[in-house]
């Protein structure tokens, strides 16, 4: 049985979500994957469907929303340990996820893939009792003011106005790393776009950390692109190390953010889930 939660919550996704609606439900009958259909409320929210899914007996349940549905759904999966298969269609064309695991936001592509039903068993991090598809930003507060997309005088500044911090990090329970760096990422998986190198394959069961070092004035005017979309393996003196088990010992209160959102704040644990989760993937995944 197919379960279907849709959260169209931002204006844009609304509006999309207003658009397709009838399309898409025509498509997942012609494709014989139609189920139970529910939206999201204030009242009737992502947590309380998957408590309504787990109760009906749903195999499969599909997301029809942001990346933010998918990681609020997965994680009420994964502390019911249940053995559900998770899909997605996304409402947002620059969905990172939905890059990652090959589902275009073309509305005929992600139903024809959910429909294929070519299922992959994803590693997820986990980070003080959360869990996460896709990486954790340390520092993230410092990259979180500069807008993406515009490299103007203003962001040159920001850029310019970046302060490196000493991040003290401990892999494994015996290994301990202390460096200056200007930003940190903890990955499972990521969107390699535009990216030198191919991190974050969350089948590996380990986690790949990129530390970006300090770098000169000059170099971070010659690699501002590179710094505005988070491919800090493109950099001089990238640092990259994998480990199944990492503790951000410092600096103290250092946030630690996915997708945008802060979490949690140094020290704390970041490692790879004992449970993994089963998710319908596209042809075009990036792992």
């Amino acid at each position: 049985m197919y379960f279907y939660i849709f959260d169209a919550g931002k204006d844009r996704e609304v509006k999309n979500f207003e658009r397709i609606q009838g399309r898409l439900l025509n498509l997942l009958a012609e494709h014989h994957i139609e189920g139970e259909t529910y939206r999201v409320t204030s009242i009737r929210t992502v947590e309380l469907l998957v408590d309504q899914a787990i109760g009906l007996e749903a195999k499969t349940v599909i997301v029809v929303g942001s990346d933010s549905t998918l990681n609020r759904t997965i994680n009420s999966l994964v502390r019911k340990n249940v053995d559900i298969t998770v899909g997605f269609i996304s409402l947002d064309s620059s969905s990172r996820l939905g890059q990652i695991f090959g589902i275009t936001a073309d509305i005929d592509q992600s139903v024809r893939s959910l429909a294929g039903r070519l299922v992959a068993e994803l590693d997820i991090g986990e980070i003080n009792e959360h869990y996460f598809l896709s990486k954790v930003e340390l520092g993230e507060n410092q990259f979180s003011q500069i807008e993406r997309g515009f490299l103007g005088l203003t962001a040159m500044r920001k850029f310019l106005n970046l302060k490196p911090f000493v991040l003290n990090l401990r892999l494994e329970d015996s290994y301990n790393v202390s460096t200056e760096v200007l930003a940190a990422q903890i990955i499972n998986c990521r969107n390699n776009e535009g990216c030198k190198m191919k991190l974050g394959n969350p089948t590996d069961r380990l986690l790949d950390i990129l530390l970006l070092n300090k770098l000169s004035a000059t170099q971070i005017i010659r690699y501002r692109r590179d710094l505005e979309g988070r491919c800090f393996d493109n950099l001089p003196g990238a640092t990259i190390m994998h480990a199944k088990k990492i503790e951000v010992l410092g600096p103290r209160k250092l946030p630690l953010a996915i997708e945008g959102q802060v979490y949690t704040k140094a020290p704390a644990m970041v490692k790879i889930a004992k449970q993994k989760i089963k998710m319908i993937v596209g042809k075009p995944r990036q792992f």
